[in-house]
């Protein structure tokens, strides 16, 4: 009965200081409502399990070359460690790619993916109908059979189960149907369509251990077997694998790391940082309400003292207080959480695709238990802070002072170290919008090495090759046609197409070797990005050409091999002599059997992904490409004299007119390709800047708040030093200097947390230092100029005061 009382005098004191209780709520939802969606985000990315059997014991091993520290597995290596490793119950694989999808209505380029016939069963994955994709069905010579995805199954065929056992056409083969998918089935971060074994694909990759064709190894750890157990084994099996192939092995390692933790681990940083601003920005909210209730218990505290005096307790008046402080928490909660509600889509939407594709954000159970845990902390310290200022040692002190009592030394000190927190806590944020902002700016100003205006581009998967050797280049006569189509469009100016567009973030990275330079061991094998393109690429795109000349339309499969090279790959494989002329071939070694390509031009370097080093890269012609490795996917680039998007009905008419069963995806302009690149450096630049603007505006309040209350408690001390000449603009330079001095302290606090943390930070940023002396000053000058606004008014205010007044009330 007692809480039940206490509950209901604290609803009646909240009513009674309605601006108050305003004010704290309004604050707390803010702080609470960006904790909220923010987490939203930050659980289903990182935190949410993944939807397999005992999934932390599910594990990928990647291996590490001297170039690269992740990098895909050969088929030969998987192999191995499937039969050296002891320390997985189960050893499996993936990979990720499209398929065509034709024969019913629109074709259709689907997500797929090919597994290894034990996949499903080490996941713990069961289907919805028929059967999975067994050991049997992953055989060289097995028949194809293909497992379709639930939401496939659903928009495709209605969800009929008669689909079971009939065939449908894929890349122009058939496939049998075996069995459906559950709802909700992702691998890779990635919902496919179609799933087929991995088998018969494998087993025509050629005997060569350098060849990384996009497998995923996948495995399950024994129960009893620690995951640096596994590690240091797999580490043990990759270096004797390396020693016994050292012709065309370059794995010098395996890494294992827990699938779902690799799955996140290129979202972690940017969503870690968010969560930890927007914790920032719950904790100056925190501070600036303790700071409320701390200067609302001392007014009262003539009350508390009668209370003490008519036989309440101490612990009763600290009760009373928290139960106050839960009360506004709670209330700021509800108002959070309706506010993350509100925010979450659009939150969603502007993150674009710096969340993964398929990421189900959402507020669930576990968002709401750690909004109820934050509420709950926060009313806790809400009703901690002040209790400690009102425990009464000299009731009759107590009771015999005026209202206008000073208060005492160490509540002040309370709301002076609140206030500091604040500041620093606000300007650490600050200092890290200034950061991401540079770096935008930086990212924004890269050159791209080519022209992005009027460009229409457009991914188009080419059509498998025919069995039949007279019909072997009938694929890419797809392709000739397609672009000559696409030239006589009226408003088109050229057209060309790519293996890879810039600005993508992907493309092949292939081992080559140069006539004459031959490595001597593994550790010596060369890499560069690899491309195959049409003719009328380069001027296309307008890069520049540099030296020799173009590719041109007569580079095909019966003309000598031909290949141009970028400037960067001059530089690192070339220095101080001209490559024109000189031959290189595709392979770590040479090869009698692969042809040695002639370098014919040198063109000026192009951006593949906006934070990364202009790579070297390499152009050779698709016709003749498809002689050595098969082209399965090119992109076609339009240049236009009129508005790109004018020009995609036209361009899906044609593609269909050409061949009625080529599927066409992802058509959009190319300024919209390369501005997907920017959307997560953008996302967190844009709310980092938000939640410091919150953060900032609400320290400057809590700086005004305690500037205010202090000027009020020494009013009568103001009008005595005015009575006794002190001038007006001295007592106006009083205020201001005790405001300064708070906010001084709060700058320098801020700062050295600021360059502690700094080196969080580097990996997020682009061409700017994580201690920038330009975002470091700027950052001081806007929270000074923030501490000095805030103390302006109550200064104002002290200068005014009527001395007559003030003596006569004191």
């Amino acid at each position: 009965m007692s809480l039940l009382r206490d509950l209901q005098f604290s609803i009646r004191q909240l009513r009674r200081t309605k601006v108050f209780a305003a004010v704290a709520i309004l604050t707390l939802a803010l702080g609470i409502g960006c904790n909220t969606a923010i987490f939203s985000v930050f659980y289903s990315v990182l935190l949410r399990p993944l939807a397999f059997r005992d999934a932390d014991r599910i594990v990928m091993v990647n291996e590490r070359a001297k170039q690269f520290p992740t990098l895909s597995v050969s088929w030969q290596n998987l192999r191995d460690w499937q039969t050296q490793s002891t320390s997985f119950e189960e050893f499996g694989a993936a990979r990720v790619f499209t398929m065509a999808l034709t024969g019913n209505e629109e074709p259709e380029q689907v997500p797929s993916e090919m597994i290894s016939g034990n996949l499903l069963h080490l996941l713990g994955v069961n289907v919805a109908a028929g059967r999975g994709i067994s050991p049997s069905d992953d055989q060289p010579s097995s028949s194809a059979v293909v497992l379709l995805g639930y939401g496939l199954w659903q928009r495709k065929y209605s969800g009929s189960p008669d689909i079971l056992g009939k065939s449908i056409t894929l890349d122009r083969q058939s496939y049998t149907v075996i069995g459906i998918l559950p709802k909700g089935y992702e691998l890779l971060n990635q919902i496919p369509d179609i799933v087929i074994a991995m088998g018969p694909w494998a087993a025509k990759l050629p005997d060569d251990r350098s060849w990384h064709p996009g497998i995923f190894a996948i495995a399950r750890l024994k129960s009893n077997v620690p995951l640096a157990n596994a590690r240091a084994e797999m580490s043990t099996i990759a270096r004797r694998l390396y020693e016994k192939y050292p012709n065309d092995n370059i794995a010098l390692d395996a890494v294992v790391n827990p699938m779902h933790e690799q799955l996140v681990s290129q979202a972690r940083p940017a969503l870690l940082t968010l969560l930890g601003a927007v914790i920032f920005v719950l904790l100056i909210a925190c501070g600036n309400i303790a700071n409320l209730m701390l200067t609302r218990a001392t007014a009262r505290r003539r009350e508390l003292s009668i209370r003490i005096s008519l036989g309440a307790s101490d612990w009763q008046i600290i009760r009373q207080l928290m139960i106050e402080g839960l009360l506004l928490s709670l209330m700021g909660a509800v108002a959070g959480v309706a506010l993350a509600y509100a925010l979450l889509p659009s939150l969603v939407r502007l993150a674009g695709t710096s969340l993964p594709a398929n990421a189900d954000v959402r507020i669930d159970i576990h968002v709401l238990l750690f909004t109820a845990l934050l509420s709950i902390c926060a009313g806790v310290f809400f009703g901690v802070a002040p209790a400690g200022h009102v425990r009464i040692s000299d009731l009759r002190a107590i009771l015999n002072e005026s209202e206008r009592a000073g208060v005492g030394k160490q509540a002040r000190t309370l709301r002076n170290i609140l206030v500091v927190s604040e500041i620093s806590l606000a300007l650490l944020l600050l200092m890290g919008a200034g950061l991401f902002v540079r770096s935008l700016n930086r990212l924004s100003a890269v050159s791209l090495g080519f022209s992005d205006d009027h460009i229409l581009v457009a991914d188009l998967q080419v059509p498998p090759p025919s069995a039949a050797p007279t019909d072997a280049h009938r694929n890419m006569d797809f392709y000739d046609n397609t672009l000559r189509e696409l030239h006589s469009l009226p408003g088109v100016r050229s057209v060309a197409s790519a293996s890879t567009l810039p600005v993508s973030g992907q493309g092949a990275v292939i081992h080559f070797n140069i006539q004459g330079r031959p490595p001597r061991n593994g550790s010596e094998y060369i890499m560069a990005n690899y491309r195959t393109i049409s003719s009328e690429y380069f001027q296309t795109l307008r890069i520049p050409l540099l030296q020799g000349r173009w590719i041109e339309s007569t580079d095909r499969e019966n003309t000598p091999p031909i290949v141009v090279i970028n400037e960067a790959m001059v530089k690192t494989y070339f220095p101080n002599e001209n490559p024109i002329g000189k031959k290189m071939q595709i392979g770590a070694t040479p090869d009698n059997s692969v042809p040695w390509m002639l370098i014919v031009g040198v063109v000026g370097n192009v951006k593949q992904s906006l934070v990364a080093d202009m790579p070297t890269e390499f152009y050779v012609p698709y016709r003749q490409a498809n002689e050595v490795l098969p082209v399965r996917t090119m992109s076609v680039v339009l240049r236009t004299e009129v508005d790109p998007r004018a020009l995609i009905p036209d361009l899906r008419a044609t593609v269909h007119r050409v061949n009625p069963n080529q599927p066409v995806v992802k058509i959009r302009t190319m300024e919209d390709n390369v501005a997907q690149n920017f959307s997560q450096p953008r996302f967190r630049t844009l709310l980092l800047v938000v939640f410091a603007g919150i953060a900032l505006l609400i320290a400057a309040v809590g700086v005004y708040g305690v500037m205010a209350y202090a000027t009020v408690q020494r009013a009568g001390e103001m009008a005595i030093r005015m009575a006794l000449g002190c001038s007006v603009e001295k007592v106006f330079m009083l205020v201001v200097t005790d405001g300064l001095r708070l906010t001084l302290i709060g700058i320098v606090i801020g700062t050295g947390f600021g360059l502690a943390l700094s080196r969080w930070l580097k990996s997020l940023l682009f061409g700017v230092s994580a201690t920038d002396a330009l975002t470091l000053t700027g950052s001081i000058f806007v929270v000074l100029v923030a501490g000095l606004a805030a103390t302006l008014i109550p200064a104002r205010r002290a200068s005014r005061i009527q001395i007559a007044s003030m003596m006569r009330e004191n």
